[in-house]
């Protein structure tokens, strides 16, 4: 009856007050927006288990391909005896090693890049062609400036150290001076380097030898994964490497002295002298003296094969832009409900929240599948689609769902290129945000917010006809 629909509208006049107070409904949103953070952080755990998954997947690769090599020597390691005096005068021999250094050591190295997939994880890995020279000068005696020490040149060893030397691809062979040395796999004696293993080969140093240089070279093949470094072990070191790979990481105690990168590839030259580093030319070890292996290993230097933005890193950045642009979309849905006057329920939001949401699941699963821009773009489209869908009903119009749409997908365009950047980042994050809350200003400088949400209407049927009932 008419006068009960008219009471029923009367008894409802307080509860649309309140739902309809632009103030209570900012507080409904942002309460809203904040519960969307159990989602991401949901998806966020997800990107970062995946992520420790593709490390695995490197490690499992690197194992059975190459682990990151690390070039170390030649050394040469000659046994030597020294007499020590307690202090009741009792002497005791001592069985050292003297480690000599090379004068001059040249390195050449090419690394070409492979991919390895296992599942939906890729991983790189690259094949090493390494030309090594050099030579070695004994002035006198080496062991001059060690005094007491003994050594024994005919039981001269010359070693290489190498992270991984299984991945060999053939036996190496060392031209030493005028003769060819059959490199071995090394012994327990290569564990004064910073390499897991290595190669050694038996000299037999001549008084001849001594006053002049000699020389070695060297030509290798092996397979490695993620990084190459080497040890400036020369007195003068000068190395060389190149690469089809367009995105290398300089890192280690030098940086190239010069560097050509580009789409094609990059090529580096380091040069260094022993002044740059903490340990001589010849010392011994055994005995309590050590083997130097700290000073060592922080003398390295090399190239990383660096991947600026895998499908984890970009999915872990998007992740971290969610709440931003979930605050975003429901800023431009009550913008849609101050200008046209068409009430969206609290439920509504939570449901368009949910959407957004969605998108990095999708995102990461069709990132594991295809390259990163396609399944952005999917995704992005899939859930613009589905808002426009969802909306065209929740405003009655599909011409405003459209423009919300729109909206929405130049939101995921800025983001797209807002994460592709990385020195500038920041700086068109910052722009990007004073311009959104410039527009958002100049579309509300108007508005009269005690206005807002008094103008409600509902429709009544009285004796057939139309009837309105406000809430204010």
């Amino acid at each position: 009856m008419p006068w009960r629909l008219a009471a029923q509208s009367e008894a409802r006049k307080p509860f649309h007050a309140l739902a309809f107070n632009p103030i209570l409904k900012i507080l409904l949103i942002a309460t809203l927006a904040l519960g969307l953070l159990i989602p991401l952080s949901l998806v966020q755990n997800l990107v970062d288990e995946r992520e420790v998954r593709q490390r695995q997947v490197e490690r499992e690769i690197g194992d059975l391909w190459g682990q990151p090599q690390i070039l170390a020597g030649p050394i040469l390691l000659v046994p030597a005896r020294r007499e020590q005096a307690d202090e009741q005068g009792r002497v005791t021999i001592l069985e050292e090693h003297l480690v000599l250094l090379p004068d001059v050591y040249n390195v050449e190295a090419t690394l070409e890049p492979e991919h390895r997939s296992r599942g939906p994880f890729e991983v790189v890995v690259y094949r090493l062609a390494l030309k090594i020279s050099g030579h070695f000068f004994l002035a006198g005696s080496p062991a001059s400036s060690l005094e007491g020490t003994q050594p024994d040149w005919s039981q001269a060893r010359l070693l290489l150290g190498l992270e991984d030397q299984r991945s060999l691809t053939e036996a190496p062979e060392i031209a030493w001076d005028s003769d060819i040395l059959v490199a071995e796999p090394g012994s327990s004696s290569l564990l004064l380097l910073p390499t897991a293993g290595g190669l050694q080969s038996d000299l037999s140093l001549r008084p001849d030898d001594f006053g002049r240089p000699l020389t070695f070279a060297a030509s290798l093949t092996l397979n490695g994964s993620s990084r190459f470094s080497i040890l400036p072990l020369g007195r003068a070191t000068s190395v060389t490497i190149a690469s089809p790979w367009p995105h290398p990481s300089f890192d280690g105690a030098f940086l190239p002295v010069s560097s050509e990168v580009s789409d094609e590839g990059f090529t580096a030259r380091w040069s260094t002298s022993h002044f740059g580093r903490r340990y001589p030319q010849i010392w011994r070890i055994g005995g309590a003296e050590g083997a130097w292996l700290p000073e060592l290993a922080a003398s390295a230097f090399g190239v990383r094969l660096y991947q600026p933005a895998d499908t984890y890193q970009q999915s872990k950045r998007t992740t971290k832009y969610g709440l931003l642009f979930i605050l975003f979309t429901f800023t431009l849905l009550f913008l849609y409900e101050v200008i046209s006057r068409h009430r969206l329920h609290i439920l509504q939001y939570g449901l368009v929240g949910c959407a957004l949401a969605l998108f990095y699941l999708l995102l990461l699963a069709l990132a594991e599948q295809m390259t990163f821009a396609a399944a952005y773009t999917i995704a992005a489209a899939a859930i613009v689609g589905q808002l426009v869908f969802y909306t065209a009903g929740a405003f009655g119009s599909f011409k405003r769902a459209l423009c919300l749409g729109l909206t929405v997908a130049a939101l995921y365009g800025c983001l797209y290129l807002l994460i592709g950047l990385q020195d500038l980042a920041l700086l068109v994050g910052g722009i990007a945000l004073f311009v959104a809350l410039t527009a958002v200003m100049a579309v509300t400088r108007r508005t009269d917010w005690y206005d807002v949400g008094w103008r409600n209407e509902t429709k009544t049927e009285t004796n057939g006809e139309s009837a309105t009932v406000g809430s204010n």
